[in-house]
C-alpha cells in the first residue's frame, strides 16, 4: 500500500477544547493523532464535514512530554466523520494555527 499523506502522522493522546463556528458552545474531546495537515479527534457530539471548528489541543496530560508546552490553538475544517454512535471519530484539516 502507497503512503499518500504529505505529513507523518504522530500520537497526540491530548485533551481538546472544541468550539463550532462562529457560535458553537465549547464541547470536549480528544486528540487520537496529528500531522503538519490535521488532526483526528474524537467527540461524543458530531460534527458534519465542512463545518469548521476552533480548537484548543493542550499537551498538559500527554504522557510522554515531561513538561507543558503552550496550547495549539487552531481553525480546522472537518473532513470526514465515523461512528454511528458517540464517540465519534473526526478528521480535520487546518485551515489556519494561531500563534
Amino acid at each position: 500500500m502507497v503512503e499518500r499523506r504529505d505529513f507523518k502522522r504522530l500520537p497526540a493522546n491530548t485533551e481538546v477544547n472544541i468550539r463550532e463556528v462562529p457560535t458553537g458552545g465549547m464541547r470536549q474531546g480528544s486528540g487520537k493523532n496529528i500531522s503538519g495537515g490535521g488532526i483526528l479527534l474524537t467527540a461524543s457530539h458530531r460534527f458534519e464535514p465542512g463545518t469548521e471548528l476552533d480548537i484548543e489541543v493542550s499537551t498538559r496530560t500527554h504522557q510522554r512530554f515531561n513538561r507543558i508546552f503552550q496550547p495549539l490553538c487552531a481553525r480546522v475544517k472537518v473532513i470526514r466523520v465515523e461512528g454511528d454512535a458517540p464517540p465519534y471519530d473526526i478528521a480535520a484539516e487546518f485551515i489556519e494555527i494561531q500563534k
